[in-house]
């Protein structure tokens, strides 16, 4: 009887702790005069080259248009809300960095880099080892006569949550360039062999050098439109009610119609969702995010286990478990694999694997030890199964006597 009261309990936690992997979003405040951003935007792709999958970034030019040609009303509205003190600053997840000491005096939301240490990183894998209890999808269409473009956005709830949460939409482009006034600064030193298109979109480590003279010079995560509203930093209101349970789905359909100047091939749809807090003037975290090329339609992995590549995380047995439990994988290619276990504070715990591993079904064992081998508290944990493309998690119940 005991042991059958343990796994309707946990069941029941499984359920009310269900999460969605979690995707990264990093904000950055940049100008075309700012000689230092080249560097910060070069720590921002050394997270992207380590977390190509799960970790987002958009670029905020401005303060404002007269300042930068790629400002606009959302840029110049989200520099007055953060107040950056300085350029190059950066936002995950619109989180607060205090904690970790990364955070800049004036507003805990922003990080700036010290040295040759990449606080952006930090951040980013803190975030990374915390669930969600939404996950987003994105279907877009693009008329290329008309040049309009739409995107629907869905929030899937898989956890209980409680707020106010909004869904923001951009337009964001991807090698950007154009006469004089696109030139970039640079005081960070030199690094890329001419022409300066061999390494476009600031590949990591590649420093843009000083002069640009003669040179095509592109710049890459261009936010350049707002869907949910040009000067709306806070998106969309309403759409999602204040209290949601697990297994619901709330959607919002924008459209915008695309400038003659602006490449359509190069377009892309960031989404996410994010509390905001009528108590805080500098609103509150993002919950997920997600993005998807214009004219393309993405699904939320955890959502639909075979979107990509068919890998799956099979049923957890025994769960709960006393003394060892088995983690089944399947995949259909060869391919490098992770599968860890993290407490529900996001501390990784223990490393299942982390290999290149054949196609084929695999099973590994935890023994519900940490990595030092000490015994581990009661509790729930979580498994997660991390690819280059995808990132699928479970929950297990370590009860022992």
């Amino acid at each position: 009887m005991k042991k059958l009261l343990l796994i309707i309990l946990a069941a029941g936690m499984q359920q009310a702790m269900a999460q969605a992997p979690r995707k990264v979003l990093i904000e950055e405040f940049t100008g075309t005069w700012c000689g230092y951003c080249p560097t910060a935007i070069s720590y921002i792709d050394q997270v992207r080259t380590a977390y190509p999958s799960t970790v987002i970034a958009v670029a905020d030019h401005g303060p404002d248009a007269a300042s930068d040609i790629m400002g606009n009303d959302f840029t110049t509205a989200l520099n007055n809300a953060y107040q950056p003190t300085g350029y190059p600053q950066v936002m995950v997840d619109r989180f607060d960095w205090d904690f970790l000491g990364i955070a800049t005096s004036a507003n805990p939301k922003l990080i700036t880099n010290n040295g040759a240490h990449n606080n952006i990183k930090d951040a980013s894998v803190y975030r990374l080892n915390l669930s969600s209890p939404v996950s987003i999808d994105i279907a877009t269409t693009y008329n290329t006569i008309s040049r309009l473009a739409t995107a629907t956005v869905t929030a899937n709830f898989v956890g209980t949550a409680t707020g106010d949460m909004r869904i923001t939409c951009l337009l964001v482009e991807d090698k950007v360039t154009g006469n004089s006034s696109y030139d970039q600064k640079n005081y960070e030193g030199t690094g890329c062999s001419s022409p300066l298109a061999s390494c476009e979109f600031y590949s990591y480590p590649c420093i843009i050098p000083t002069s640009l003279t003669g040179q095509v010079f592109y710049h890459k995560d261009v936010v350049r439109y707002n869907m949910a509203g040009t000067s709306n930093i806070w998106g969309t209101a309403g759409v999602i009610p204040s209290s949601v349970n697990a297994g619901q789905h709330y959607s919002q359909t924008y459209s915008y119609t695309l400038p003659s100047t602006w490449n359509s091939a190069n377009m892309k749809v960031v989404a996410f969702v994010s509390y905001y807090d009528v108590g805080d003037a500098i609103g509150d975290e993002v919950l997920n995010a997600q993005q998807v090329a214009l004219g393309q339609t993405v699904a939320a992995v955890e959502e639909n286990p075979s979107a990509i590549n068919n890998v799956s995380l099979n049923a957890i047995y025994p769960n709960p478990f006393s003394q060892i439990t088995n983690i089944k994988v399947n995949i259909p290619a060869t391919q490098h694999i992770t599968v860890k276990v993290y407490d529900l504070l996001g501390h990784e715990v223990s490393i299942l694997t982390d290999e290149n591993l054949s196609p084929g079904a695999h099973t590994f064992y935890w023994d519900g030890k940490s990595k030092d081998g000490s015994f581990l508290a009661n509790g729930l944990y979580l498994i997660r199964l991390q690819t280059e493309n995808q990132s699928l998690s479970k929950t297990v119940v370590l009860s022992r006597n």
